[in-house]
């Protein structure tokens, strides 16, 4: 899982609750689709043991394909519950939890979370009551964290580190990959004081930072996790609103542009040659509208699946990602 990603929540003048996220990735989205999970729907929350559960509500999200259970990096319920899973490597650490009442493997916990909790206080629950399984993915371990959000307007972090799994509440609804949340949020206090009007800014998102030293100027102009978040956490807290859902979505897609990466720019050296991670999509969804829009690499149209007319399927559907071009001639 060689994903970078970074991901903010937000918010429009008219109250609307916005998710949005990058999914940074090396090769392409051949093996992603979208999905649509229908109420009632029986899945297990681990590969190699089967241990059944069913969904309650209706969800969708993208897919990544070839298991049994919808392996969702992000998504959103029919209550308006919103998540995205990125990346947590050297940090993420399972079966710290001997007394669960389910075992979960890290990939499905998107699934499992907006297939049974309708708030992010259920969500906090089923994060301390489950076990975060260590079982691999694709031959591989996955080291991941979470974001989840919803009308409310408060976003929470869940983390299974090393002591056991911490939800962070009352955040900057900021994130992006490794160090862990909390040393993201105190690295905010080395770039206080940033104003694209010069004058000196000590409330970031809403929460008051102090600075560790003198005032200036500074952003970070790397692909580094740490750098994205800074630039997210700027980005958020200077953008202008969106008026309505519409406005608010359009400019999210504008905002990601501070941390998208073109490809080229962020790369390893393999024995098949040169391969670099790039930005393949960029997901936003809607907590009052249940609509998730998103824009391809490959395909800048902005799209959109209405979750409201799937609220009634009974069984589980797949939509194909619209990798070509979509043009619109106007003459």
């Amino acid at each position: 899982m060689n994903i970078g990603c970074s991901s903010f929540s937000w918010q429009t003048i008219d109250g609307k609750h916005l998710l949005g996220r990058t999914y940074d990735y090396f090769g392409n989205l051949d093996s992603n689709s979208f999905v649509v999970i229908p109420r009632n729907y029986e899945f297990s929350t681990l590969i190699e043991t089967k241990s059944m559960v069913k969904s309650e509500y209706v969800v969708t999200g993208m897919n990544i394909n070839g298991l049994d259970t919808p392996f969702l990096v992000d998504g959103i319920n029919e209550h308006g519950l919103m998540g995205a899973l990125l990346n947590y490597p050297g940090f993420a650490c399972y079966d710290t939890n001997d007394n669960y009442s389910v075992s979960v493997n890290p990939s499905f916990i998107v699934t499992y979370m907006l297939s049974t909790c309708k708030t992010l206080d259920e969500v906090e629950r089923e994060a301390k009551a489950i076990n975060f399984s260590s079982e691999k993915v694709f031959g591989n371990e996955i080291r991941v964290h979470f974001i989840f959000f919803d009308s409310t307007g408060e976003a929470i972090i869940v983390e299974p580190n090393e002591g056991g799994v911490t939800v962070h509440r009352n955040t900057i609804g900021v994130m992006t990959n490794s160090p862990n949340y909390e040393w993201h949020e105190q690295n905010i206090r080395n770039y206080l004081g940033q104003s694209p009007l010069g004058v000196k800014q000590d409330t970031i998102c809403g929460k008051e930072f102090k600075a560790f030293g003198v005032w200036g100027l500074r952003f970070p102009g790397g692909y580094a996790s740490t750098d994205r978040f800074i630039r997210v956490a700027l980005t958020k807290n200077f953008s202008p609103k969106g008026n309505d859902e519409l406005d608010g979505v359009t400019r999210m897609f504008n905002m990601f542009s501070t941390v998208y990466m073109a490809e080229g720019i962020v790369g390893l050296q393999t024995d098949k040659g040169s391969d670099f991670e790039f930005t393949q999509s960029i997901d936003i969804m809607c907590s009052e509208s249940l609509k998730y829009y998103f824009s391809l690499t490959t395909n800048r149209r902005i799209s959109c699946i209405d979750l409201k007319k799937e609220l009634n399927n009974t069984k589980i559907k797949y939509i194909e990602i619209p990798k070509d071009q979509d043009v619109s001639f106007i003459n």
